[in-house]
């Protein structure tokens, strides 16, 4: 008979009890991360702003620049996220032990986004072009149902992926053994899927149950019904970002045991 997994088995707890006990580097990783968002808006607009003289696609050279210009702007965004992901792995690994930074195989770990990116983007052109040859009254469920187990392992991919590069593993290897324990080893990751269900339908329970009670309080005074609810959604909105984030940033030091047990 199985014994009971207690709290402290968990996978979640194990990662929370990690960040709580290693503060500093948990701030970091934070810290990179709004750095990253600055830089994303940064870039955004910078390319945006180039993007005003170019011309509208109509032949052949404008539509090659076109193009030129779109891969430019991916490439220099997917290597701002490498940058400060990179970053953030140094942080995860000092989780479980001392290591020292170095900036030696950044070139490497943007090398294996790259690909990472063209494999998911090859994909999603072929679950598109799957889609469009379907009655548009069909398209919305079925692209539900394509949607989210493509999210889902780009998901688990990804940071399985970088993990094992950050522990050593070649561009190659981790690459392999990324999408082998994404296909084949489903069982070690699920309990941190689980986590990212419930806490979303917990959320919505949460939020949706505010909401109600919001509209029976308020609902008979139009104006002040208004003001209420826009108030509720900008803080539902802060809430969502937070817990989202929250469950992120547990997730990433989930992920990095699970390829440190495997490897």
């Amino acid at each position: 008979m199985k014994q009971k997994k207690s709290k402290k088995e968990f996978l979640f707890f194990k990662s929370i009890n990690l960040l709580k006990t290693n503060p500093s580097s948990a701030g970091l990783m934070v810290l990179f991360d709004v750095l990253f968002l600055v830089s994303f808006f940064g870039l955004q607009n910078l390319f945006g702003y180039l993007s005003q003289s170019l011309a509208i696609p109509v032949t052949i050279a404008s539509f090659v620049i076109f193009i030129v210009f779109s891969l430019i702007y991916y490439l220099v965004i997917l290597f701002a996220y490498s940058f400060f992901k990179y970053n953030i792995l140094y942080y995860l690994k000092s989780l479980f032990k001392k290591t020292e930074f170095s900036f030696g195989r950044v070139g490497q770990f943007y090398s294996l986004n790259i690909i990472i990116a063209g494999i998911f983007f090859a994909i999603m052109l072929a679950l598109n072009y799957v889609l469009i040859n379907i009655k548009v009254t069909y398209q919305p469920y079925v692209f539900i149902i394509f949607a989210t187990p493509y999210v889902l392992f780009l998901y688990v991919t990804t940071n399985i992926a970088h993990s094992l590069f950050y522990e050593g593993e070649s561009i190659k290897d981790s690459l392999k053994k990324g999408f082998s324990i994404t296909f084949r080893k489903m069982r070690a990751y699920r309990e941190i899927i689980l986590v990212i269900i419930l806490s979303l339908l917990i959320l919505w329970l949460f939020l949706y149950s505010s909401g109600y009670l919001l509209r029976l309080i308020v609902a008979k005074n139009y104006t002040s019904y208004l003001i209420t609810y826009s108030y509720f959604k900008q803080i539902t909105i802060l809430v969502l970002d937070g817990v989202f984030y929250f469950i992120i940033l547990i997730n990433r030091v989930s992920f990095y045991t699970i390829a440190k047990e495997i490897k």
